[in-house]
Formats: C-alpha cells, sequence, structure tokens
C-alpha cells in the first residue's frame, strides 16, 4: 500500500512520468540497462502511440532520438523515489513497483513495451544505435556516431539477425549491402532465417 506521504507524488504523475514507470515495470521490472536504451525504447514507442510522441518530443541528437523532457521527467521520479539508478540501469524501487501496479496501464501499452523493451535489452549500444539510425534517418541529423558506424553496420546486421531480432530484410537494409551479397555473407556465417 502506498503510504500517505507518497500518495500526493502519486495523484500528481504526470502522463511522461507514467510512461517511463510503465517502461521500467513491464517484464516483471527488468532493469534498463542505460540511458540510451530508455530513450529509444521510449521513442519506438512513441510512434506506436503518437500521443507519447507528443508529450516526451524527441528530436536528433547526438545518439540519435532524444527527448530532453524524458530525462527530466526519470531524474524526478528517482528523486521521489519510484525509480532506482544503479551504475547505468534503471529499475523500479519496491515503491515504484507499487505505483507501476496501481497505475494498471492499458494492455496494448504493456505489449508493446514488453516487446520493444525484450528486443532492445541484450542489444549492444552499438546494434541499438544502427538500427536506429537506418530505422529513422531523420534523427541522424547530429548523431555522432554515425559515421563511425556506418562502418559497422554489417557485422551489426549479422548480430541482429543471429540474435533473431529482425528479418532478413531488415538485416539487408541495415547492412547497406546489395540483398544477394548479404545473403552470401549470412551463409558463410551460418545464419539461418526465416523469410
Amino acid at each position: 500500500m502506498i503510504e500517505e506521504q507518497n500518495l500526493d507524488n502519486f495523484n500528481n504523475l504526470k502522463d511522461e512520468e507514467k510512461i517511463i514507470l510503465y517502461s521500467l515495470g513491464v517484464l516483471d521490472n527488468m532493469p534498463i540497462k542505460n540511458k540510451i536504451k530508455l530513450q529509444k525504447l521510449l521513442f519506438m514507442t512513441s510512434n506506436v502511440f503518437e500521443d507519447y510522441g507528443d508529450l516526451l518530443d524527441f528530436e536528433p541528437h547526438l545518439y540519435g532520438p532524444y527527448s530532453k523532457n524524458l530525462d527530466d521527467m526519470l531524474e524526478n521520479l528517482i528523486k521521489i523515489g519510484f525509480v532506482s539508478q544503479t551504475k547505468s540501469q534503471y529499475k523500479l524501487t519496491p515503491l515504484g513497483e507499487q505505483v507501476y501496479l496501481r497505475l494498471s496501464p492499458k494492455k496494448g501499452l504493456v505489449s508493446v513495451l514488453e516487446d520493444f523493451k525484450s528486443f532492445i535489452n541484450d542489444l549492444t549500444n552499438d546494434e541499438l544505435l544502427t538500427f536506429i539510425y537506418v530505422t529513422y534517418p531523420n534523427f541522424t541529423t547530429e548523431a555522432i556516431k554515425w559515421n563511425e558506424l556506418k562502418e559497422k553496420r554489417v557485422q551489426c546486421a549479422v548480430q541482429l539477425l543471429k540474435k533473431q531480432k529482425i528479418s532478413f530484410a531488415k538485416a539487408v537494409e541495415i547492412s547497406g549491402l546489395p540483398r544477394f551479397d548479404f545473403e552470401l555473407l549470412s551463409k558463410n556465417e551460418g545464419i539461418k532465417w526465416k523469410i
């Protein structure tokens, strides 16, 4: 049960704070490994649920889509004791878990967040950023890593395909290679895929 002193914090939660709590709470409060992954998780979610895109206001930034609003809300949630940060990982505190359960997010939103969180959390930052840069090229204008990652994009595409995170067609797109060349490369790597 939420104590009375925290009830005000609960009652005054903004929608953008709730979406952060939802994203951390899904999959049994599995930690999100760093702020880049949290930013990209909520960016991808905002592309499914446009209301959140307006709330979080993503713009091109050094590491792709970025929301200053999200950073500010995250800091507030840490300050009021709903979110903990250990090294670079973020998760709900026990109080945050109580709040999450009380909020009862919509099933459709939970499902999308679970899918994206599962997708993102075991990727390297390079794999995630390469996926984001290729999928959302309008957000590369300020990106400092894109030039470096362009040289690694074939490797990232191979790794994403090996991890079964993306389709063969998406891997081809990410690699930047002609389909036939990437097909030969993936066969030489022993990768099996479904079309």
